[in-house]
C-alpha cells in the first residue's frame, strides 16, 4: 500500500520574517513559541525537528509537547554528551508525559560546537564510538527506569516496544557506514535525486550489511509555496532583497574565513563550478543573484536559511527550497519519492508559523497522497 510523504515543519524560537538578519529576528518569546508548536499539531505535519540554538532541545519540546496533542517530536541529540542511563530515563519520561511522542536526530556534531563541551573527539572516531552509545541507549530504554527510593516502587515502562526511533544524517563514509548500525530513519539535505539516490543506496546497503533495514529516508529542504508560480518566486526573491546583499556578502565572507582558517575571504574565493562562482561574482559586485540563475535542479532553488547561507561551497546545504504552485511541487516531490524512494521531508519557511499553515492547507493534503 503507498503510503504519503510524511512531513515534519521547524520548530526554533529563531524565527521572523527573515531571522538570519538582527532587522529580521523577533526576540526570543515562549508564547510565539507555543503558538507555533499548536500550528503545526493543528496543521496535520508529522512532527517537528527541534532546533537547539541556544535553547536546549529537550527542555523546549517538553514545554511544546504540553502545549499539543498528536505531532511527534525529532530532538537532536550528541551521542556521548550526556550518559546513555540519563538520555534514556529523559526518553522513558518524554515518552511517559507525551504520549510516545519522542524521536531522535542523533548528531555526529561540528567540532567548534563539540569543543565547548569538551568532546575533542576526530570525526570518524565519534561515530564508531556512538555506536556503543545508542546501542547501549536502546537497551536502557527497554528496560524500562525504576523508582532510587525503595519504598515508592513506582516505575516507568517504555512507551513503546521498538524503542524511540532513531533518525540522522551523515554523508560521508563514515557517516553512511554508521547509519546502518544506527538509525531507523536517514537523512541528508534536499539536492537533485540523483545525489538523493546515491546516499539513500549507500544507507540501504551498510543497513543490509549488519541485518537490518532502515524504515525512512528523508530529506531537509526550505519551501515557498503559493497560488501562482510568479508569487512564490517573488516570495523567494524577497528573502534576498529583504536581507540585502551587504548582509548576505558579510556572512558568506565570514564563512569562507571559517572555513578556511583565514586563509581566504569571499574576494579571493573560488567555488567549485561556474554557476556558484557567478553568486559570488554578483555579489561582490553589489548585485543579488536572480532567481533564475539560483535554479540547481527541477523545481529546485539555492536559498537561505536561519542557520544556513547561500551553498557556495556545494558542500550540501538546507538553504536548498522547492518553490512553486502546491501542484508544482507536489509533483517535483513525486518524481524525487518515485526515483529515490524519499518517505519523508523536514520543510521550513518563515515566518514559520505563517508558512506551516500554507503548507498545511496547500501542500500536506497532496503529500498524503503520494
Amino acid at each position: 500500500m503507498t503510503v504519503g510523504i510524511r512531513t515534519l515543519w521547524y520548530l526554533t524560537p529563531a524565527d521572523g520574517r527573515y531571522p538570519w538578519s538582527p532587522g529580521g529576528l523577533h526576540p526570543f518569546d515562549a508564547d510565539r513559541y507555543a503558538e507555533l508548536a499548536r500550528t503545526i499539531d493543528r496543521g496535520g505535519f508529522h512532527g517537528a525537528l527541534v532546533a537547539t540554538w541556544p535553547n536546549d532541545p529537550f527542555v523546549s519540546a517538553g514545554f511544546a509537547a504540553a502545549q499539543t496533542r498528536r505531532m511527534k517530536f525529532l530532538v537532536a541529540v550528541y551521542a556521548r554528551m550526556i550518559p546513555a542511563r540519563l538520555l534514556a530515563e529523559k526518553a522513558l519520561a518524554f515518552d511517559a508525559f507525551s504520549g510516545g511522542r519522542l524521536l531522535i536526530n542523533a548528531v555526529n556534531g561540528r567540532d567548534n560546537i563539540l569543543a565547548r563541551y569538551d568532546m575533542d573527539t576526530e570525526h570518524d572516531e565519534r561515530y564508531e564510538l556512538g555506536r556503543d552509545y545508542w546501542k547501549r541507549f536502546r537497551e536502557l530504554y527497554a528496560e524500562g527506569a525504576d523508582s532510587n527510593f525503595p519504598n515508592t516502587p513506582l516505575r516507568l515502562e517504555p512507551t513503546r516496544p521498538d524503542g524511540v526511533p532513531i533518525w540522522g544524517a551523515g554523508d560521508s563514509a563514515a557517516g553512511l557506514e554508521n547509519s546502518g548500525h544506527v538509525l531507523d530513519t536517514y537523512l541528508t539535505m534536499m539536492r537533485d535525486p540523483g545525489f538523493l539516490r546515491e546516499k539513500f543506496d549507500a544507507a540501504r546497503a551498510s543497513a543490509a550489511a549488519q541485518r537490518r533495514e532502515l524504515t525512512g529516508f528523508g530529506a531537509l529542504a526550505g519551501v515557498i509555496t503559493r497560488r501562482t508560480g510568479a508569487e512564490a518566486l517573488e516570495r523567494f526573491r524577497s528573502l534576498f532583497e529583504e536581507t540585502g546583499v551587504e548582509r548576505i556578502t558579510e556572512v558568506l565572507d565570514r564563512a569562507v574565513r571559517r572555513r578556511t582558517h583565514g586563509r581566504q575571504d569571499l574576494a579571493t574565493f573560488t567555488a567549485r563550478d561556474a554557476q556558484r562562482q557567478g553568486w559570488v561574482d554578483s555579489l561582490l559586485a553589489g548585485r543579488i543573484p536572480e532567481p533564475a540563475d539560483l535554479v540547481i535542479g527541477d523545481g529546485l532553488y539555492a536559498g537561505i536559511t536561519a542557520w544556513s547561507p547561500l551553498d557556495i561551497f556545494a558542500t550540501g546545504s538546507s538553504a536548498v527550497y522547492f518553490v512553486g504552485t502546491p501542484d508544482r511541487i507536489a509533483g517535483v516531490v513525486s518524481d524525487v519519492r518515485e526515483r529515490t524512494g524519499l518517505t519523508d521531508l523536514i520543510l521550513a519557511g518563515w515566518p514559520l508559523a505563517a508558512e506551516a499553515e500554507v503548507v498545511a492547507e496547500h501542500l500536506l493534503p497532496r503529500f498524503a497522497e503520494l
